[in-house]
């Protein structure tokens, strides 16, 4: 999928594969995705393919721009995830008619080239058509790549899973 940021910018977003696709045992390690970038940007154009979210946080993802195409309130305004290589940041108000994010990029998602004295970001305006679209979008790309559950026999205790979904917010 790509978002059309300000003046041109683009970013393209793809996952492209679980980080450890033999492992399947719904564990941490089984439910990290690759995620390819291809950013054109007034900073550079670079790509990078990085494990930079999970399958739940790809998921909390798309129900914060669902929320935003509704006018709604999302639970956070900055959607920072487990690795702080990629970020969401809402800078306008909930309920305009067009709404813009800041998509931020940290770490292994930035130009090799990157400095630390210099962000890396690209802002998006949107209507709640587009956030919509992007929901729609997103959800796709995880369709190919869905969330891996423990098994039954499992030794991943329930109560130790609900424990880390808290922590983390899934």
């Amino acid at each position: 999928m790509t978002f059309t940021g300000i003046d041109n910018q683009t970013v393209e977003l793809k996952i492209t594969n679980y980080q450890y696709p033999d492992i399947n045992d719904g564990d941490w390690d089984g439910n990290w995705l690759n995620i390819y970038l291809n950013v054109k940007s007034k900073v550079g154009h670079w790509q990078t393919v990085d494990p930079s979210l999970t399958t739940w946080e790809v998921q909390s993802l798309i129900d914060w721009f669902d929320t935003l195409s509704q006018n709604s309130r999302p639970e956070y305004v900055d959607m920072g995830f487990t690795e702080p290589n990629l970020s969401f940041e809402l800078l306008a108000d909930f309920d305009s008619d067009k709404k813009t994010f800041r998509i931020k990029f940290g770490l292994e998602s930035r130009p090799q080239s990157a400095t630390e004295d210099k962000e890396y970001f690209v802002d998006v305006v949107a209507d709640n058509f587009e956030l919509k679209r992007i929901s729609i979008e997103l959800k796709n790309e995880l369709r190919k790549y869905p969330e891996r559950k423990p098994a039954h026999n499992s030794t991943l205790s329930k109560a130790g899973r609900t424990w880390w979904q808290k922590l983390f917010g899934f």
